[in-house]
């Protein structure tokens, strides 16, 4: 036994150093293993976010209509969310320099679905990963270490925020400019030049990316080493592409800004995002950041999450593009910018933002990783402390992507590290109903739509967000009480607000309504063809205990239960949990039992924040059959608009024990 534990760490080795054999020898196929393993792993998981209604009108639904539009109603790119928010023509160009939809569009017909679009942009991160192992491969000298910066860039936290955020333009950013660079490092630059000029046209901000591409390519030509003092004509010829580059992206950042004003006069030329801070146009930004440094760095560092994005970023890639500092040029224009805006999505992992540096980033890792390792015949000998320092990448990014990433270990529990609520916990039966809704619904009819569900309707001209008053008298309106954006506001009212004005219009009658998920008509005024009930059922986690304590109780359903405190028990002993039903006739039942035959409770139900009762039951101990022993006691009520409620139990004396197991609350029909 001693003899095996004595050899094991040798046959250890000998596994791994055959293993990383066969690795470097068929490298150039095996890196296509783990990009066909992301494509269908995050397109799976975004379509499923779609179908689970966790997909938004910004920007999935713009991205949908705008492609929907242009191929079947004759308008170009055109999408009615931001008509009302300073975009009258609607054309998604009126907001944004991205001529690049027009190449999405071959893909989105295909099968025209915003499904298409989630599993394109799976394939166009992942596809950037080969770029990126060419570069490291060729520039370290091993297969091997190219296939770890290849999976390091797919594990990446930052590129699944990218990636599970809906659908936007910013995906081609990592796969172009990895390619111009690793083509232009070729010195291929005819190969290069389409995939500079499709990055152009991705984003307004693009040119300034480009233009930084040409300025590390200028000042890496202008300092290159030669063993003669080169003629003038040589180094005009080494420095005429990066100028061209630098030209063209000036010249296309006047004339994405150009484009964007000529079809919305309304927008001010400031740039994206918010930058109230700085000032209204780009150049009156620019000024003040030259006229104030020292603001510059109070911004640069404030709040607190910006450093800790930095951090973040540098982690990922084991602050090797530190070692690389003329490389990492090409980060620093998204980092400058993110960092001095106050717009938060800018400096989180989460949103579409961080293409417009990944790529840039792991290219200062790759030349980081050889300059630490350089020597004078190339990257020197020292495989084993090359090997560590891979090694230690790959496992900062497995543990970054179990704790940070979108699709980590918060996706499947009820926690979620995302700013909005996106987990991969869903009521099946919920959403299997909402469906059944959406199917009431006619393809050519016009409907409103609150954001979350807009994404399932946008294939039509016609199709808008729930705004008040409303843009234009739809046909069907669809809301769900149940979801999260049934209080997000869009410049104005929310729509549980909306809600009960459309209600007491009159215009609008209740179609269908299932679990929380409510399908208006215009003018319809019979009873609803569909329904099925709300049913909630709330236990300990979903209430606020005041007076009382959460106890356990393994007679109860969930083997927690809340309690009165013996010692203190008058007074609200819980209440909430503060959710949305949608209209009905409903019964409600209070499980519970009571160790005392004096007790005496208050249960009812308010809405209003408890200023408003809509029912109550006084609760006496003799009412128990038996004591200690869990039985039922109901309310019924009715409410005419959903409405956001709570269920309390209130105890008027002390030295009372009375327990609750769960409250049901069940909607027996709909108006």
């Amino acid at each position: 036994m001693s003899q095996l534990l004595r050899n094991l760490p040798i046959a250890i080795r000998n596994f791994v150093d055959r293993f990383l054999e066969e690795t470097e020898k068929h490298g150039d196929r095996l890196v296509l293993v783990p990009i066909i393993i992301y494509i269908v792993a995050f397109s799976g998981y975004t379509c499923y976010m779609h179908y689970t209604f966790k997909t938004y009108a910004w920007d999935l639904g713009i991205m949908t209509q705008s492609l929907w539009t242009t191929l079947n109603s004759g308008k170009v790119l055109y999408s009615t969310l931001e008509v009302p928010y300073g975009n009258p023509s609607g054309n998604f160009l009126g907001v944004h320099f991205s001529p690049i939809m027009f190449l999405v569009l071959p893909v989105y017909a295909l099968y025209q679905s915003p499904q298409t679009l989630l599993v394109f942009q799976s394939f166009i991160l992942a596809i950037a990963a080969l770029p990126l192992y060419w570069l490291a491969r060729d520039k370290l000298g091993k297969k091997t270490y190219g296939l770890a910066f290849a999976l390091a860039y797919l594990l990446n936290p930052a590129l699944h925020g990218v990636n599970t955020f809906d659908f936007h333009v910013e995906i081609f950013t990592p796969i172009f400019m990895l390619l111009a660079f690793y083509f232009v490092e070729k010195g291929k630059w005819l190969k290069a030049t389409p995939f500079l000029a499709l990055e152009l046209i991705t984003v307004e901000f693009a040119p300034i990316l480009v233009f930084f591409f040409g300025v590390y390519f200028f000042a890496k030509r202008i300092s290159k080493r030669s063993t003669a003092r080169p003629k003038a004509l040589t180094v005009a010829k080494r420095l005429v592409g990066p100028i061209i580059i630098m030209i063209v992206s000036v010249s296309c950042l006047y004339l994405a800004l150009w484009t964007i004003q000529m079809i919305n006069p309304l927008k001010t030329g400031a740039p994206s995002g918010v930058w109230r801070y700085w000032g209204s146009s780009i150049f009156e930004v620019g000024g003040n950041i030259i006229r104030n440094p020292a603001d510059v760095v109070t911004i640069l560092v404030t709040p607190v999450e910006k450093p800790y994005f930095a951090i973040f970023l540098f982690a990922s890639v084991l602050f090797l593009p530190l070692f690389a500092p003329v490389e990492l040029l090409l980060s620093v224009p998204w980092l400058f910018v993110a960092f001095l805006s106050d717009y938060q999505p800018y400096y989180q992992p989460y949103f579409q933002y961080s293409a417009f540096v990944l790529g840039q980033l792991f290219i200062a890792a790759v030349y980081g990783f050889r300059r630490l390792f350089q020597s004078e015949k190339g990257i020197s000998g020292r495989g084993t402390m090359q090997r560590k320092v891979i090694g230690t990448m790959l496992a900062v990014n497995v543990l970054l992507f179990l704790a940070i990433s979108p699709v980590g270990i918060p996706a499947f529990t009820n926690r979620t590290v995302r700013p909005y609520a996106i987990n991969f916990t869903s009521d099946t039966n919920h959403i299997v109903e909402l469906h059944k809704l959406l199917g009431f619904i006619p393809s050519d009819a016009s409907v409103a739509a609150i954001h979350n569900i807009f994404p399932h309707v946008a294939q039509r001209l016609h199709a808008y967000i729930l705004k008040w008053p409303l843009d234009y008298e739809v046909d069907y309106i669809i809301v769900d009480v149940r979801s999260p954006t049934y209080t997000w506001s869009v410049y104005g009212q929310t729509p549980d607000q909306i809600i009960v004005n459309l209600m007491n219009s009159g215009k609008y009658g209740i179609l269908a309504s299932s679990d929380g998920a409510i399908l208006f008509k215009k003018g319809y005024s019979s009873p609803p063809e569909y329904f099925t009930p709300q049913i909630d059922i709330l236990k300990y986690d979903a209430l606020v205990v005041n007076s009382g304590r959460i106890l356990w109780d393994y007679s109860s359903s969930s083997t927690r239960i809340i309690s009165t405190d013996s010692d203190n028990s008058l007074g609200y002993i819980w209440f909430g949990p503060y959710r949305f039903f949608a209209p009905g006739d409903y019964l409600v039942t209070f499980r519970m039992k009571t160790a005392n035959e004096t007790s005496r409770l208050l249960l009812d139900i308010a809405a209003n924040q408890g200023k408003t009762v809509i029912a109550q039951r006084t609760l006496n101990g003799t009412e128990f059959r038996k004591l200690n022993e869990w039985e039922d006691f109901t309310i019924s009520f009715t409410i005419d608009v959903p409405t956001k409620l709570e269920f309390r139990g209130y105890c008027f004396t002390d030295n009372t024990l009375a327990e609750l197991d769960y409250i049901r609350v069940e909607q027996h029909s709909s108006p």
